[in-house]
């Protein structure tokens, strides 16, 4: 009985010495539940604060001011909260997760931002549009590797035919304390035969962003592309906040409309041919003028163009 209980005793120091090695927030920093409600309203103010890329200005810097009052903490104890963050990115990255997916709540109650969402999903019930994205639906960016970027490749499914047109859409926002905000997003869709169509932008500073690439009469067989967002230019702080998220990412894919309807009627021709064949067999042409009549002519430009921007 004595061993055991030492031997429990000894698994509860350990215990607590392990727990104590863990690491947290310094007391000085401002905490992770506290920072997800100061950046939330932070982004609000930035909102109702519009597009202003000098974080100096007196509308900015007021509706800022606001912020920190509410949450009692001073802008120097926000920058310096701020540069432990950008120290520890994943913990940044998790406080935003949480901030984006409150933004998005509150944006669903109010009835907004899902317009283009329900209008691909209402049409995708035909079959004629599908969001083929394989993906996560948000992702996080900071101005330095390797959390600048995201890349993507994906196989074309079986359901994708020649004649189909591609949109990537997503959401964008920025959430900047001052200074330059940039972000590009680019999509490639390479063919059968191995050419490829790309097209690129840089990324509105809020709402929803899309790639387009038009039809083409081969069938693709790859997604590619990347999200990225460049280091801070020239003179902005690289201590200042500078978070750039694209979400709601979908990948939609478009049958052309009248690709159904002609599969309908050349069943419909192909059951009338066999009817008449029966009841007027002497007026068919003789078999070296109908293979003459039938004869596939060549499609011009049936190639896509090899790269567009």
């Amino acid at each position: 009985m004595i061993n055991r209980k030492s031997y429990l005793q000894v698994l509860l120091v350990v215990g607590l010495f392990f727990s104590a090695c863990k690491p947290t927030v310094p007391v000085e920093v401002i905490q992770p539940d506290d920072m997800e409600d100061l950046l939330y309203d932070y982004y609000v103010a930035q909102n109702i604060t519009g597009d202003s890329r000098d974080g100096n200005d007196y509308r900015t810097k007021y509706n800022y001011g606001l912020v920190f009052k509410k949450h009692g903490v001073t802008e120097a104890e926000f920058d310096s909260s701020l540069v432990y963050y950008y120290n520890h990115i994943e913990d940044l990255y998790k406080i935003y997760e949480s901030v984006q997916a409150r933004l998005s709540d509150e944006a669903l109650e109010l009835g907004a931002s899902v317009g283009d969402v329900e209008r691909y999903m209402k049409r995708s019930l035909s079959g004629d549009t599908m969001d083929i994205w394989m993906g996560h639906r948000h992702h996080l960016f900071f101005p330095q590797p390797p959390y600048n970027i995201f890349q993507f490749t994906q196989k074309a499914d079986t359901a994708c035919r020649a004649n189909d047109s591609y949109l990537l859409t997503f959401g964008s926002s920025f959430l900047v304390q001052s200074g330059s905000r940039s972000a590009t997003a680019l999509l490639s869709v390479i063919y059968e035969n191995d050419s490829v169509i790309t097209k690129s932008i840089s990324v509105p500073l809020s709402g929803t962003a899309n790639l387009n690439i038009p039809e083409c009469s081969l069938r693709a067989k790859e997604f590619r592309g990347y999200f990225y967002m460049p280091k801070r230019q020239g003179a902005d702080n690289v201590n200042d906040m500078c978070l750039y998220l694209a979400n709601h990412i979908q990948l939609m894919r478009f049958h052309r409309p009248d690709d159904n309807k002609k599969d309908s009627v050349s069943v419909d021709k192909e059951k009338d041919s066999i009817t008449v064949s029966k009841e007027l067999k002497r007026e068919l042409p003789s078999p070296s003028s109908k293979r003459d009549s039938l004869s596939p002519k060549p499609e011009l430009n049936a190639k896509p163009i090899t790269k567009e921007k």
